[in-house]
């Protein structure tokens, strides 16, 4: 099977609770919400560039690194079982990155929902709920204060708010508001690896 992909890099993971780890990522090209903010623009389109399971996995192998993250875009465009049914037969450790809009039953290792008021054209909170039942962590960007009505208070697991841009003053913004939710699954994050400058 083929799958349209943007790129395949070695890098940290930057954001949300997995920040600092070293992966492989899997950018896939394509999205369906195409929010203004948003920092992988250059993913939006699916282009020419298909790549069948085989030569994915062979450049995955090149880096020698067990842990990957599926991200894109949006993967869940794509019909991921045959890609993480592939690297899950190798023994490599799967996460998805997904903005929730889409459902696929599919077994990974960890799973990051990054809900957008865009999504509301899918889903009333944004995202698909049967998502808050698997997500290990769910991620919203905070452009403003109206996003603050936006996050559902349904989810369980932890709950990343991160400044857009690694803005000072929206993260000024999340410290008054995590003070006034008082929500112990609630966190600020910033972007890692736009801190250190990290490709």
């Amino acid at each position: 099977m083929d799958y349209f992909i943007s790129e395949i890099f070695y890098s940290i993971q930057g954001e949300g609770l997995l920040q600092g780890i070293p992966m492989v990522f899997i950018r896939l090209a394509g999205c369906n919400l195409r929010c203004p903010f948003c920092d992988t623009k250059y993913a939006w389109e699916k282009g020419n560039n298909k790549k069948d399971v085989g030569e994915i996995i062979n450049e995955v192998k090149k880096f020698r690194c067990k842990k990957v993250c599926i991200t894109g875009g949006e993967p869940y465009l794509q019909d991921l079982k045959i890609l993480v049914s592939s690297l899950k037969k190798l023994n490599f450790w799967i996460s998805i990155e997904t903005n929730g809009t889409i459902w696929q039953e599919i077994e990974v290792d960890w799973i990051t929902v990054s809900p957008k008021i865009e999504g509301r054209n899918y889903h009333k909170d944004g995202f698909d709920r049967k998502f808050l039942e698997v997500a290990n962590e769910f991620k919203y960007v905070i452009t403003g204060e109206e996003i603050f009505e936006f996050i559902s208070r349904d989810i369980k697991c932890p709950v990343i708010l991160q400044p857009v841009d690694n803005d000072l003053k929206i993260a000024e913004k999340i410290i008054k508001f995590l003070k006034k939710e008082r929500k112990e699954n609630f966190y600020l994050r910033l972007q890692l690896h736009k801190i250190l400058k990290i490709p």
